[in-house]
């Protein structure tokens, strides 16, 4: 493999990381010269670090360069991109993220007497990480470990419809398999209820896996890493819908966000 013989690119390599380093700690952006106030690099050579990254999908900045002036920069803002969120994300360990969403999981499977469990983006798989079934049941409808089908499962869209456009279409590809007669077969029908997850907060599957199970997801969002988790509720359809939907859309987004809570403290722990 041929290696770099640039005395410079050890220099450049470690103030791109000063760069990710300061704006993790500043999920809200930095603008130009608070950057260079901290950092302490000239103003060229800051220019030229940040339009590297920006380049490779580690940063986003607000205006975007291609309809900002020269003249802007002062007035830009800078923050971590997705291609560090996903890394970030990749980093997260799903057996301690499991063992901590364990007390929530299982207020949720007590409250509506249905399966509650957690999901994972890794890599272009999403899987169930955690599963807790109610009191009554012996066993799940969603094991730990099981592959959810993109296009069809809640938990996986409630995932997908926060990712980057290039990620679906590599994890979705026509023909989409139609598992019932209900299963969005298409790209372009997956991304209209891709729009109305990401409007509502919610996602539902209706009998698109099995016929005779519903279950609804909740995307759990994490700073500075996005959407890699999502938190849901599956049973049979003549129990889930006689169950009040305004209740248990909301328990489950309320869970997500004290889920978010847990793992950013798990995150910043485990990248300290």
């Amino acid at each position: 493999m041929e290696t770099s013989t640039d005395p410079k690119a050890p220099a450049v390599l470690e103030r791109q990381l000063l760069i990710m380093e300061l704006l993790s700690q500043h999920p809200e952006g930095l603008v130009f010269s608070k950057m260079r106030e901290s950092l302490g690099l000239p103003k060229a050579t800051l220019h030229r670090l940040l339009s590297g990254l920006l380049h490779a999908g580690c940063l986003e900045t607000d205006p975007p360069l291609n309809e900002a002036d020269e003249g802007s920069s002062a007035r830009r803002i800078y923050w971590l991109g997705p291609r560090i969120g996903r890394l970030l994300g990749a980093a997260a360990s799903p057996n301690r993220l499991a063992t901590l969403s364990q007390g929530i999981l299982r207020e949720l499977a007590e409250q509506f007497h249905e399966t509650a469990f957690l999901s994972m983006l890794r890599g272009t798989k999403i899987e169930s990480i955690m599963m807790m079934t109610p009191p009554r049941d012996w066993y799940g409808y969603v094991n730990p470990g099981h592959l959810m089908p993109p296009h069809a499962a809640a938990s996986a869209k409630a995932i997908l419809a926060f990712q980057p456009d290039d990620l679906v279409r590599q994890i979705c590809t026509e023909p989409l398999p139609a598992l019932t007669p209900r299963t969005l077969t298409t790209v372009e029908a997956l991304r209209a209820e891709l729009e109305k997850v990401r409007r509502t907060g919610i996602a539902w599957c209706m009998e698109e896996i099995d016929r005779g199970l519903i279950a609804v997801a909740a995307p759990v969002p994490l700073a500075q890493v996005g959407v890699i988790l999502s938190v849901s509720l599956v049973g049979p359809t003549d129990r889930m819908k006689h169950t009040d939907k305004a209740a248990m859309t909301q328990a489950l987004k309320t869970a997500a966000s004290r889920l978010a809570t847990l793992y950013a403290g798990q995150l910043s722990a485990e990248n300290s």
